[in-house]
């Protein structure tokens, strides 16, 4: 796993304008969604985090980024047979490109800006971690989806004719899908917890406060 020096974690963490910075990437990716073509989009955002979090030295979050890729991966694997867009969008041996990345860049999104919050819950337990990861992931997931759905327009073909859900109208799929993606930001989050990835600056801490 990748490592940082403890002091350096946490002098970094201190510094106020990191999480302006990581909350504009956020928004400005969604939002670039609608301006260049989505999958070039995700696919650029993707590489550029790597750069990103060594930059801004915090490199044992590459671990959470590839947890997050590997369960794009395996979802992809599961569902891509449920996925057409745009003829245009790039494939890879008929593995459709955009979602994949989506998925990835996406549930990392949503823990990067989760990290800057879980400080609130001090030391509590998994149920109030997961809890606020999931206030956090829901609305941006059911946002997101509405924004690209009715605004930008990116829709899945292959699913349109099912039912969205209610009031959003968006993530048209079969229920299974829609309990799926629901589901997908508190099993990742869990299974980081389970690899021992918890907060980045967490373990530092600990450490320090003995």
């Amino acid at each position: 796993m990748f490592m940082v020096s403890p002091r350096k974690k946490n002098r970094f963490y201190k510094k106020k304008w990191i999480v302006f910075f990581d909350r504009t990437l956020v928004v400005c990716g969604i939002f670039l969604l609608g301006v260049f073509r989505p999958d070039y989009v995700v696919i650029v955002s993707y590489f550029f985090t790597i750069p990103y979090l060594v930059l801004t030295r915090r490199t044992n979050l590459l671990n959470h980024l590839m947890i997050a890729s590997a369960m794009a991966a395996a979802w992809m694997i599961i569902a891509n047979s449920q996925y057409e867009y745009d003829a245009t969008f790039l494939r890879f041996h008929n593995l459709s490109l955009y979602p994949l990345f989506a998925w990835a860049i996406g549930l990392f999104g949503v823990y990067l800006l989760y990290f800057h919050f879980e400080h609130l819950l001090r030391w509590r337990g998994y149920l109030h971690k997961v809890s606020l990861l999931t206030l956090l992931y829901v609305p941006l997931l059911i946002g997101v989806e509405t924004l690209t759905y009715h605004v930008f327009h990116i829709m899945n073909t292959y699913t349109t004719s099912y039912p969205g859900l209610p009031l959003c109208d968006c993530i048209h799929a079969p229920i299974a899908m829609q309990i799926a993606y629901l589901a997908m930001g508190p099993l990742f989050f869990t299974v980081c917890l389970l690899f021992g990835l918890e907060h980045p600056f967490m373990g530092a801490k600990k450490r320090l406060s003995r």
